[in-house]
Formats: structure tokens, C-alpha cells, sequence
């Protein structure tokens, strides 16, 4: 990695101090025992009102989409505020999470594929103007405000023929995850590009084993590419998908827990969650770069989608197990080393 300017290493010292703070500010494990244990929704928003995240929040917002909105801003501000002008386009890679459904329902609808009780996704997060994605998308107009890469993506789905849903969001899937590649390779952080690159595998891992029932060639359309584990090692059955990631080294827990006569889902998905903190781990000790910033928005954001889904959960009265099912990772900022 390269070093950077004195400026903008002072800039980054002091952020670095200034987002040891705020990690202070976010969950930890014995705040999520604590949701997962009320009773119903009304407990629950009780419970997030009071975690320290929370704080700063307006009272005036009462309802839940309006606290989770404040929340995201509040992270994005901070981040923005800290993070020199040329260095913030790394940071797309984690707001552009609110582009992807948006890119692929407006290209489905264009497609004709969508039906009368399908909903235009509303993410508050977005690296790129919504406006300009549906401008691109339904006129086929290019304001300039979108990177290149993503608009001749974009066209290139617009202007193909008879795609089924499936192929959309999987050419959606793969142009994100490229445009993320890109702006981490921008950003001469080995640690971000390593960050993309390992959240490209597990979103592999968990598509392989969900098709593992499939054929190989079936499989294979479903994975995506850019990760460190090629995807035709993947494919297939549930050994197969095992043995590629013994013989790789890259988890021999999965290995083992795939393979098991007794499939663990929660173990499942606490191993990946281990491997997606040890990506962020390493980012917390580069003083004098972006690292730091970038695995606070990353830990900060994925702890609001936590407790999006605790929400969802808790209001359609599903069982505790029934939501520890559906929740996404959860980073705990415990790791944090100053």
C-alpha cells in the first residue's frame, strides 16, 4: 500500500481517534441478547431507543424507518466529515448497497418483468443519484453523474433481449460487484480490496450451498466473479463445494460444517460472519489511512441492517429462531485495538 501525503495523513490521524469514539457508540453483543429477548415490537423499539446508538437521534423521530434513516445519515456525515475529498470514493463500495435492488427493479420493470405488487425499493443509502439510475434506465439519458463503468453496464442489460428476472439481478450483481473491485483497486488499499473481495466469496459460499442440489453447469450462472475463490471451484454438490474450501485453506470450519450429517444454519453463518470481521480486523490499526473510516461504516452499517430485520421480524410476530434465521452478520466493534 502506498504511504500517504503528510496532510493527508495528519487528517487521517485524526479520524482514527475521532472513530474510536464512535465505536463507543455502537452495539455489542450483550445489546443484541437484549433485543432478541423482547417480547414484541413495541418492547423492542422501547430497547432501541435506549441503546447509545440511538441517542442522537431526534425524538422527534418516532417511527421506525424515520430512527433507521437518521442512523445511516448520522453514519454517512460522520464519515464524509473525516474523510479528505479525493479519498471518498472508496466509501461507495459500502453506500452503493441501496443501488443494487434499486438498479435491478428498474431494469425489470423496463423489462416488462415485474408484476402489480411488486415495490420499487426505497434504501435511504445510495453511492449514486436514484434519479439518475432511473433517468439512464427508462430514457436511456446519461447525465454524466453516474462512473462509466456502471453506465455502459447498465446499458448493456437495458439493451439486451428476452432476460428473465434471474439474469437480471445476477448481471446487476456482477456489474456492482465489479464497479466495487475497481474502487477498491482506486482506493491502493490492499485491506478494502481484500474486504471486497472475501464478501464476494461468502455471498458465493452461501449461493452454493442453497443450489448445492443442483448440477454444476446450473450453479455456475448463479456465482460471481472477482472473489479469491474461482467459482467453477464451487459449483456442484455440497462435497464438492467442501473440498474446494479445505484444499484453498480458505475456511476448514465451512468445510467441516458442510459436510456434517447435520447441517448447523446458526453455526453456518457464524463462521461467516468471523470471516467477514477478520477482513475488516487489520483495518483498525492503520493510524495514518482510510482503513480505520472504512471498517467503522462497514461495522456501523451492518448493525442497522441488524436491527432492520429485528423490526421486520418482531412485527411479523416471528419466533426468536425463526429471526436469528434472516438476520444479516452482526460486526461487533469489540475488537476494536487502539
Amino acid at each position: 500500500m502506498l504511504h500517504a501525503p503528510p496532510a493527508i495523513g495528519q487528517h487521517f490521524a485524526f479520524a482514527h481517534g475521532r472513530t474510536g469514539v464512535l465505536l463507543q457508540s455502537l452495539m455489542v453483543q450483550t445489546d443484541i441478547d437484549h433485543l432478541l429477548g423482547t417480547h414484541d415490537i413495541a418492547e423492542l423499539e422501547r430497547v432501541i431507543a435506549e441503546l447509545k446508538m440511538t441517542q442522537g437521534i431526534d425524538r422527534a423521530q418516532t417511527d421506525n424507518a424515520s430512527v433507521l434513516a437518521a442512523l445511516t445519515d448520522w453514519i454517512r456525515e460522520e464519515v464524509i466529515s473525516m474523510t479528505p475529498a479525493g479519498k471518498q470514493t472508496a466509501f461507495d463500495i459500502l453506500w452503493m448497497e441501496g443501488d443494487i435492488p434499486l438498479t435491478a427493479y428498474l431494469l425489470k420493470k423496463l423489462h416488462g418483468l415485474t408484476s402489480e405488487i411488486s415495490v420499487e425499493p426505497t434504501d435511504r443509502l445510495h453511492a449514486f443519484p436514484p434519479e439518475a439510475l432511473r433517468r439512464l434506465i427508462e430514457e436511456d439519458r446519461d447525465d454524466g453523474l453516474l462512473p462509466k463503468q456502471l453506465t455502459h453496464g447498465i446499458q448493456s442489460i437495458r439493451n439486451a433481449k428476452d432476460l428473465t428476472p434471474r439474469e437480471i439481478d445476477m448481471r446487476v450483481a456482477q456489474l456492482f460487484a465489479d464497479l466495487s473491485l475497481a474502487l477498491a483497486r482506486g482506493s491502493r488499499s490492499t485491506l478494502i480490496l481484500r474486504f471486497v473481495k472475501k464478501r464476494i466469496d461468502l455471498q458465493n459460499i452461501r449461493t452454493a450451498h442453497r443450489l448445492s442440489e443442483n448440477k454444476e453447469t446450473d450453479t455456475l450462472p448463479h456465482l460471481l466473479a472477482g472473489g479469491t475463490l474461482p467459482p467453477a471451484l464451487l459449483a456442484g454438490n455440497i462435497r464438492r463445494t467442501a473440498a474446494a474450501l479445505r484444499r484453498t485453506g480458505f475456511s476448514y470450519q465451512l468445510a467441516d460444517i458442510l459436510e456434517s450429517p447435520r447441517f448447523d444454519a446458526n453455526r453456518f453463518e457464524r463462521v461467516l460472519r468471523d470471516i467477514e470481521a477478520s477482513a475488516i480486523d487489520d483495518m483498525w490499526n492503520v493510524p495514518l489511512g482510510q482503513e480505520p473510516l472504512f471498517a467503522f461504516a462497514a461495522t456501523a452499517l451492518s448493525q442497522i441492517s441488524y436491527l432492520r430485520v429485528l423490526l421486520i421480524g418482531k412485527r411479523n410476530r416471528l419466533s426468536p429462531q425463526q429471526i436469528k434465521a434472516i438476520l444479516p452478520p452482526f460486526l461487533s466493534p469489540t475488537h476494536y485495538a487502539s
